[in-house]
């Protein structure tokens, strides 16, 4: 299924988009953009969430195909409103995408030619925030909605996710639940799995990183963020550092110490909101989106070893939210 969609996918979205296919592509609309790349970005897809899209009461998610160069529009979101991010399989055959307006998941198959509608999954929350596979094979949903008041009918509920069941489509069991956190916005496991990072708003005021052991989530840490917001954790391929997604910076923790250990700052705007992450298969690369007020998000591509911005893709959506690599 990998090898299909990285050979069949860009031929047919190049075909889609142009009106004769032809050795030289159309880059004339604004969010087609070709790019230099390097041996290790040959063959992959980033599927990136756009909360708005180009209709703003749906949005989409869009496919950037690092053989083609180019970024398209693929799916438009009709009930899961406002993606807040996408989780594809590693097979590429199913993608997930979460809804930040309506706490609902839709499930899509790839036919070899086309995403087709599948199932839709029902959450209590009222917004999701990040959709991430976990080490047990279950999807987590963290559910974006902030404590209720006592005595109100609560929809999310703190630093709370939704197990979901890719098999049956349902949700499974009772949710993960983190009490520390006031509302969930990311979540990420060490590459062994012992490990889980969830990051969200703390009780009170300020953001923070709750590390724990798994699968018993009992909390070994917890790592207040010097962000006003932050939105998804990814953990580095060897394990050694987290990056947690923030309102002007992306926050370095480091695993061993349970420290921060620094910030990146891409973009050029200090109040640019950076909402998903993902790394290239050998963590050498760091994949972040970056949506400056009133401005549409581009794609950064950072050299980790260095912290320095190696590629950069503008227009990569109109408010861009969860991004997702697949090899």
């Amino acid at each position: 299924m990998t090898a299909l969609i990285a050979g069949a996918l860009p031929l047919l979205l190049a075909c889609a988009f142009i009106s004769a296919c032809s050795s030289s592509p159309d880059t004339s609309a604004p969010e087609r953009t070709v790019v230099n790349r390097t041996a290790d970005w040959h063959g992959a897809l980033l599927y990136v969430a756009d909360q708005n899209g180009p209709d703003p009461d749906w949005g989409s998610v869009r496919i950037y195909d690092n053989v083609s160069g180019f970024v398209e529009k693929s799916v438009e979101q009709t009930l899961a409103a406002a993606p807040a991010d996408v989780c594809v399989t590693p097979d590429g055959g199913s993608m997930f995408v979460a809804s930040g307006d309506n706490g609902r998941i839709e499930h899509f198959h790839w036919d070899g030619n086309n995403w087709l509608d599948g199932p839709k999954i029902d959450t209590p929350a009222q917004s999701l925030s990040a959709l991430v596979r976990g080490p047990d094979g279950m999807l987590y949903a963290a559910a974006a909605d902030t404590a209720a008041p006592a005595g109100s009918a609560a929809r999310g509920g703190p630093g709370l996710f939704y197990r979901i069941d890719p098999a049956s489509d349902s949700i499974s069991g009772a949710p993960l639940s983190f009490p520390q956190l006031a509302s969930a916005s990311g979540i990420a496991w060490s590459p062994d799995g012992g490990t889980v990072y969830v990051s969200g708003k703390r009780k009170g005021a300020g953001a923070a990183l709750v590390v724990a052991a798994w699968p018993s989530a009992r909390q070994l840490a917890l790592i207040n963020l010097p962000a006003a917001a932050v939105n998804e954790a990814v953990a580095a391929p060897d394990g050694r550092f987290v990056y947690v997604m923030g309102r002007g910076k992306i926050v370095k923790i480091d695993a061993a110490a349970r420290a921060v250990a620094g910030a990146l700052t891409p973009a050029p705007e200090p109040d640019a909101e950076y909402y998903g992450a993902a790394f290239s298969a050998d963590g050498r690369y760091l994949f972040t989106d970056a949506t400056p007020p009133g401005a549409d998000s581009t794609l950064y591509v950072i050299d980790v070893a260095g912290g320095n911005t190696v590629q950069t893709v503008r227009h990569i959506g109109v408010k861009a939210r969860g991004l997702k690599r697949v090899e």
